[in-house]
């Protein structure tokens, strides 16, 4: 063992490792800053050989509970880290791009507002230090997209080229039957130096999510096409262009390749009604994330565990298609599994 470093009580990001540094998403319960105590998102920076602590990012509460923003999760993102940039999505749904320096050399711009972004609501800003994070842009997705994440904002982000693409958590409100924003899309893709939204789904998906939109997307080429692979809180599965084409009303979305229903028929419907979300034997959406290898994805069905244990299913999907693919583009399915959020 090299070093052990002390976290909050939890910790549901995976930690990253770039540049030198470990990135790990974790909540305030052991507050490195005794100025500033109590629930946040925190994402803490370490040196990846000593275990000496560099730098964190404070995130105050949404002060929405459980319906937004679960108290105590904690930052749940895993940051992509390209060159001296990490990008993650904070637990207030904002898309950040970080320094991943921190404050040691200087606040670069434009961005120049942390000790604000830090504080705790109706507290005063944050005394801003070479031991905290410097942010470079942010994008509310509350904000500009009007999503209604579910319980926490949850996913690592996707760097291809100058695009960074992720879900919204768009989902269900508390009575986990209303879809406060059926409209608001699940899955965006946005300039990776400024910030800048480039495009949307609009596939549709949030109106028919099952709970949210987590599952975290990948990247894979096939027969020459590069696609955006997401597993979608509908339990679909899409493969997407990566480069935003013009839509209707002036602005841009992301071109659907292909579509996979994840959930076999008798999932979803039994004679002829469909079955409840969340019973044992009905369906699921997709939480894990997709993984792509020579022509194939891979990926499980799931919800979150304290829904308790029901069907699951892993399917093998054949990328190489095209439109709605259900029928023809599985290459195998097993199913002598539960519900899972493992990604393969």
């Amino acid at each position: 063992m090299r070093w052990v470093a002390k976290l909050g009580s939890q910790a549901y990001g995976n930690p990253t490792i770039a540049g030198g540094k470990v990135l790990v998403g974790t909540n305030n319960e052991a507050p490195r800053d005794p100025a500033h105590v109590g629930d946040r998102g925190v994402l803490m920076a370490f040196d990846e050989k000593s275990g000496e602590f560099l730098w964190q990012l404070l995130v105050p509460k949404l002060g929405a509970g459980k319906v937004s923003d679960w108290e105590y999760v904690g930052l749940c993102t895993s940051p992509a880290v390209v060159g001296d940039r990490a990008y993650l999505v904070s637990n207030r749904g904002e898309v950040l791009a970080l320094d991943l320096n921190g404050m040691g050399d200087g606040n670069d711009g434009p961005f120049v507002d942390e000790g604000k972004f830090m504080a705790a609501s109706g507290k005063q800003p944050v005394e801003v230090t070479n031991m905290h994070a410097d942010i470079i842009w942010s994008f509310d997705m509350r904000d500009e997209l009007g999503v209604f994440p579910h319980n926490v904002s949850s996913c690592s982000p996707l760097v291809v080229g100058n695009r960074v693409y992720v879900t919204t958590s768009n989902g269900v409100d508390w009575s986990h039957t209303n879809i406060p924003a059926p409209y608001s899309p699940a899955f965006v893709v946005l300039d990776r130096e400024t910030g800048e939204l480039l495009g949307e789904e609009i596939s549709g998906i949030s109106k028919r999510a099952l709970h949210a939109s987590w599952s975290s997307p990948s990247f894979g080429e096939a027969d020459g096409t590069g696609m955006v692979i997401l597993g979608g809180a509908d339990g679909w599965c899409y493969g997407y262009l990566p480069e935003p084409v013009a839509g209707e009303d002036s602005f841009d979305v992301l071109s659907e390749l292909w579509r996979f229903d994840c959930n076999p028929a008798e999932y979803r419907f039994k004679d002829g009604k469909p079955v409840r979300y969340a019973t044992a034997n009905g369906p699921s959406e997709i939480i894990a994330t997709p993984v792509y290898y020579k022509n194939r994805a891979y990926v499980a069905i799931g919800q979150d565990p304290e829904h308790g244990d029901g069907k699951g299913i892993l399917n093998c999907i054949d990328v190489t298609r095209r439109g709605d693919i259900t029928s023809d583009g599985v290459v195998w399915s097993y199913r002598n599994i539960g519900r899972s959020i493992s990604t393969v």
